[in-house]
């Protein structure tokens, strides 16, 4: 079905094999992106994130204000291991991590308040290299 006749129902389907996996910031993260309202950067965005068993995310921050769902797997986040079913909130500007990924790996679903301003802002000595959000 072609796009306009998706928008003109007022929803968009995205099946497990058609979604856009794209590289994190190495080969071991993939994520996939879904703006909210297309073409609009004050819409929320949903991230899902898959990161391989041993993922290190250097410390970092977002300036919005944003909610984590563990959907499988585990991370620890500074100190706090957070696993299968655990919640994130997440106030903008608040930095965190670095973030280790458990032996299992982990997915995790992100909703960001604001995508335009989801971008991740490295902390720290790791403030020289950008990572991904």
């Amino acid at each position: 079905m072609g796009e306009s006749a998706m928008a003109a129902r007022g929803h968009r389907d995205i099946f497990a094999d058609e979604m856009d996996w794209q590289e994190g910031e190495s080969p071991s993260i993939r994520y996939a992106r879904f703006l909210l309202e297309e073409g609009n950067g004050a819409s929320p965005m949903v991230i899902l994130s898959r990161f391989a068993p041993g993922e290190v995310v250097g410390a970092h921050t977002h300036d919005t204000n944003y909610f984590e769902y563990v959907i499988e797997g585990e991370q620890t986040v500074g100190k706090v291991t957070f696993g299968k079913g655990d919640v994130r909130l997440v106030t903008a500007g608040t930095g965190y991590g670095p973030i280790v990924v458990g032996p299992q790996g982990c997915t995790v679903l992100i909703v960001f308040q604001e995508a335009a301003r989801a971008m991740t802002i490295p902390k720290g000595k790791d403030s020289e290299r950008k990572v991904l959000q």
